[in-house]
């Protein structure tokens, strides 16, 4: 490919368009679009279901108070909103089904998940789900993290093959699983269970989708769940738990750090991507009692290498950025690049994937008109 192309969002007041060029090393701003308040979670239309429409059609969020689930529609290198719906909670992160039927929305606020089918323009139709609200597992005050954990907090939905929806929940340890029945009801199946006081954040699958990979927001960790053959509640494989923190952060100021973004290499599907981020924050979050290493110029990412099964860990390697505050996270198609920014500063960096995965090469970095970036989507 000679070229890619970026679409970036946020806390910022547009949705941003940037061109990359590796033969050049250069990426420049293509556009800016007017977004809703706090956009801070993108998503392409189905490839799968609609080859022609997923570069053209996407789904964002206002992540609010109020909450609202927008569609989004790309043409002539700008962005236009065609629909907005609140999503009763505030939004953290949304799913365009793999069928192509609708998009399903988790309230980060709330606790919540609800379900819009699509207008046959792709549009939100009038018509959503019920809200499913998730049950308070801590009510009796038990809870680990009594600041973060005080409440259902749902992070994050992905889906399995077998169409069944995944929903990382913070406040509550747990992972529910979900299925859509009939045209737009939503019902728990089951859940997988983390340890008390993780707060599962992000998760994804392995590529033949016989584990599913949850990284953990509070402790910095990413487990392990077998999907085969499952019997509910799931727990982690017990002998994998990968700490993605870098060693120059000491261990008593660990619980000051907080993980953000997990993907999976899809030409090296045995390696694994987590940002941390904090690091360059660790002073203000702990009152003084920690400052940052000198030697640290911003966050790092943690490079997870698996055996071929991808349940046991082979390397573990950590890169660091010069970026402050690494929030989201993505990589190519292709699998040749990954893209992050620093919410807070440094801008936004291109890296090269090198030797099959295991390693990361600055290609390309750009700074002005890329502040308050909270995810990133390849178009």
């Amino acid at each position: 490919m000679s070229s890619y192309t970026i679409l970036v969002s946020g806390y910022r007041s547009t949705y941003t368009i940037l061109s990359f060029d590796p033969s050049t090393a250069k990426i420049k701003i293509v556009s800016d679009s007017p977004a809703p308040e706090k956009a801070s979670w993108i998503e392409p239309a189905s490839q799968q279901h609609n080859p022609l429409q997923a570069n053209r059609t996407l789904y964002s969020i206002s992540e609010t108070e109020k909450g609202l689930a927008v569609s989004l529609n790309l043409k002539d290198d700008k962005i236009e909103i065609t629909s907005q719906k609140e999503t009763h909670g505030g939004p953290a992160h949304v799913h365009v089904l793999k069928d192509g039927s609708g998009l399903a929305v988790v309230n980060y606020m709330g606790g919540s998940m609800i379900y819009f089918p699509f207008n046959s323009d792709g549009t939100l139709s009038d018509n959503p789900s019920e809200l499913l609200q998730f049950e308070y597992l801590y009510k009796d005050g038990n809870a680990p993290d009594p600041e973060r954990q005080d409440t259902p907090h749902a992070h994050q939905v992905i889906e399995d093959d077998q169409g069944h929806l995944y929903v990382c929940d913070l406040g509550n340890d747990r992972i529910w699983v979900i299925e859509k029945k009939g045209l737009n009801t939503l019902e728990i199946k089951g859940w997988l269970q983390a340890p008390p006081g993780t707060g599962p954040r992000h998760a994804t699958f392995s590529k033949d989708g016989k584990h599913l990979y949850v990284l953990t927001e509070l402790t910095s960790d990413v487990l392990v769940f077998s999907l085969e053959s499952p019997t509910y509640p799931i727990i982690p494989k017990p002998d994998f738990k990968v700490n993605i923190i870098p060693p120059s952060v000491p261990k008593d100021a660990q619980q000051y750090m907080n993980a953000a973004e997990l993907i999976l290499n899809p030409a090296y599907p045995n390696i694994l991507y987590a940002s941390n981020r904090l690091e360059m924050s660790l002073e203000e979050k702990s009152k003084g009692k920690f400052s940052t290493n000198v030697n640290s110029k911003g966050d790092s990412i943690a490079i997870i290498e698996l055996n071929d099964t991808g349940d046991e860990l082979k390397n573990l390697r950590s890169f660091q950025t010069d970026l402050d505050n690494l929030r989201g996270m993505t990589i190519s198609p292709d699998g040749k690049y990954l893209v992050t920014a620093g919410r807070k500063k440094g801008g936004l960096e291109v890296y090269k994937v090198v030797d099959e995965g295991r390693g990361l090469k600055l290609a390309g970095k750009i700074e002005d008109g890329v502040d308050n970036i909270t995810d990133l989507t390849f178009l």
